[in-house]
């Protein structure tokens, strides 16, 4: 293990009281924690079970455990015994065992997420809202109602802006209906661990103190991704002696979406360091902001006592080269709400690459053509990187066809049985077969759009006399409604995959995936996975329900497809998924406006989560960074590139 730097030193020798680590992408923040620990153990003797790890993932626990076992095996113990003692976990699974061993919570009571979107179903249909009962609209309210429970708050109108699905009205019911279902049950969801631990420590102080003895240090990870609630759980636990250790980056706080308020970090300053008594030292290329005790009343606005802190800035880059280094603080010193840092490079050279093709195919080409120039084996040491899901599964296609490795199973093939085309082709075969039901219609009717209004359909079954009652003194429409129904007639004679080429040709939904495909090589890719779905009802059997038919069918592929992905090959990753990884060469691909920021990313808050995404993408490259933008339909570089772009 090696030496800390002058500034990892300054606070991995912190003691007592508050400290806050700002860690810039590369500083060595995991190396802090880590050497941290074991100073605490083996210069200041304090007992290992008091020491509590808190990490926002299982996977960062479970690699931030493992190493410190490294580190803690690779020195000589002198201290003997054993170090396993130590307390590493997520913030959720650390109120869980709280609740647990409170008696409150239940070893069982989590509820699935399975069981989630099958309890919204319901919901939903005792409310006559069936047709609502999407995937992505109950993904809306799973992530809604997450989003409310974590801000603290009910900041209920900022959110129904992100979807006209729902009136406030509605989601208000839903809401209610789920967390009394979720009682009635003695049930949790992982929000509701947080907010019933919170109102534990909070109103039983008996419980609070033996947790507070029981976790005498506490060093939190990714603190930039904390909310509001689990602050609060925080600022409880490390009372009295406010032995807290925060290491967090406010340039990487990109999970504004679920709650995560990066501000928090300007915060914790005024909560737990005496503000105007401040001194400045300077730790090789670090600033050391150090409270003073004693010089002011050691007391904050609420009349707490206040400890003696540090406020450490890391900004040395163990990760990328200079050039990148440069770039990457260039960009993302546009940003307002952020301390300010200047960055300091530990590697030489770095190049980035800025490309602009008048077309994305001719983007794909070359990004290709990249990837084929690098060997085999060190492909591992490659991503690129995207903004989107959907993104992402284009890319994997792009590169499967292209007979070039991707780490992992391939998303375009793994997702066969999931994404639009088959809720749109899965909606039609109900339509046709089960009913004639009003959310399945709706599913299916204005693709390609036929201008048909969700109004014309009063009744939970769809027949063409009610629209034409609605469409009355419209002869057009009268007109398109009864060839529309007559199509759908001659449909429902054949056999199902039959049924879905007449709606593919016929009915005119190729045509509308050729519409809403980017270019044409998305619409080659999206030709290809309805081929596959379409052939998945050669084997159907009348009489079997549907949607249970296409489940058997994604079990059975899921049982013939091997067990172990596939070890080599590029990552292909979303900026939100690539945070915390690094990779020798990193590509950019499609950083233009509407991507990155997105088209809905108007507020001055949302632009500035956008930037932070953009720069984790970038910090995520050691050696080589490619980035690419196209001129196609008139597209424009991402406004986040503007005076970088070489000119």
């Amino acid at each position: 293990m090696r030496e800390p730097s002058e500034s990892q030193r300054q606070a991995v020798d912190h003691l007592s009281g508050p400290a806050q680590v700002i860690a810039g992408p590369g500083s060595g923040k995991t190396f802090v924690i880590t050497c941290r620990i074991l100073h605490l153990i083996r210069h200041h003797h304090i007992p290992p079970e008091q020491i509590l790890v808190i990490t926002y993932t299982k996977a960062a626990a479970q690699e931030m455990k493992e190493r410190f076992e490294k580190a803690r095996a690779a020195q000589d113990d002198s201290a003997g015994g054993t170090h396993s003692n130590v307390n590493f976990g997520t913030f959720h699974s650390i109120c869980y065992n709280i609740l647990r061993q409170s008696g409150i919570s239940q070893s069982n009571s989590l509820i699935k997420e399975s069981d989630k979107r099958k309890l919204f179903q319901i919901l939903l249909g005792n409310h006559g809202l069936s047709s609502k009962c999407t995937y992505d609209n109950i993904s809306f309210l799973i992530n809604t109602i997450s989003r409310i429970k974590n801000l603290g708050n009910s900041r209920w109108q900022d959110e129904l802006q992100e979807n006209a699905n729902f009136s406030f009205q509605e989601l208000h019911m839903l809401m209610a209906e789920y967390d009394s279902y979720l009682l009635e049950q003695k049930m949790l969801d992982f929000d509701d661990m947080i907010i019933q631990c919170l109102g534990l420590l909070s109103e039983n102080p008996a419980v609070c103190r033996k947790y507070q003895k029981m976790f005498s240090y506490i060093l939190v990870d990714e603190f930039q991704d904390i909310n509001n609630p689990q602050y609060e759980i925080l600022k409880l636990l490390a009372l009295p002696e406010n032995n807290l250790f925060v290491v967090g980056d406010d340039d990487q706080g990109i999970y504004g979406f679920r709650g995560a308020e990066p501000e928090i970090m300007k915060r914790f300053a005024g909560d737990f360091f005496i503000k105007s008594a401040f001194t400045e030292n300077s730790v090789g290329n670090t600033a050391v902001r150090r409270a003073v005790p004693g010089k002011y009343p050691a007391k904050n606005i609420a009349g707490e006592k206040i400890s003696a802190g540090n406020q450490i800035f890391l900004t040395e880059n163990y990760r990328s080269g200079a050039a990148i280094v440069e770039l990457a603080g260039k960009m993302i010193g546009r940003n307002k709400e952020r301390f300010p840092k200047k960055f300091h490079p530990k590697n030489p050279g770095g190049k980035v690459t800025f490309s602009c093709f008048d077309t994305r195919k001719e983007e794909e080409m070359c990004l290709l053509k990249e990837l084929s120039c690098i060997r085999t084996e060190l492909l591992p040491d490659a991503a690129i990187i995207l903004r989107t899901n959907m993104e992402v599964m284009q890319y994997a296609g792009l590169l499967k066809e292209a007979g070039i490795g991707v780490k992992g199973i391939c998303l375009s093939e793994e997702n066969v049985f999931h994404g639009f085309m088959m809720e749109d082709m899965l909606s039609f075969l109900c339509y046709l077969y089960e009913g004639r039901q009003r959310k399945d219609f709706i599913g299916f009717m204005n693709k390609p759009n036929r201008f048909f209004a969700r109004a014309s359909l009063p009744f939970e079954t769809v027949a063409s006399e009610h629209m034409k009652q609605y469409y009355q003194k419209n002869p057009a429409m009268l007109a398109e409604i009864g060839y529309f129904f007559g199509q759908i007639q001659i449909a429902a004679s054949l056999q199902p995959y039959l049924a879905l080429s007449f709606f593919r040709k016929t009915l005119g939904y190729d045509d509308y995936l050729r519409q809403k495909a980017r270019d044409y090589a998305e619409y080659q890719r999206w030709m290809a996975k309805a081929d596959k779905i379409q052939s998945c009802f050669k084997k159907y059997a009348c009489g079997i329900p549907i949607r249970r038919f296409i489940n058997e069918q994604a079990e059975l592929e899921g049982e013939d497809r091997p067990k172990t992905d596939r070890k080599e090959g590029v990552s292909i990753l979303t900026m939100h998924g690539a945070k915390g990884l690094e990779f020798s060469k990193v590509f950019l691909p499609d950083v233009n406006e509407g991507v990155i920021p997105g088209r809905e990313s108007i507020q001055a808050n949302t632009l500035e989560e956008e930037r932070r995404l953009l720069y984790v993408a970038i910090t995520r490259a050691k050696k080589e960074l490619f980035i690419y933008y196209t001129k196609e339909r008139n597209r424009k570089p991402s406004r986040f590139l503007e005076g970088l772009i070489p000119v």
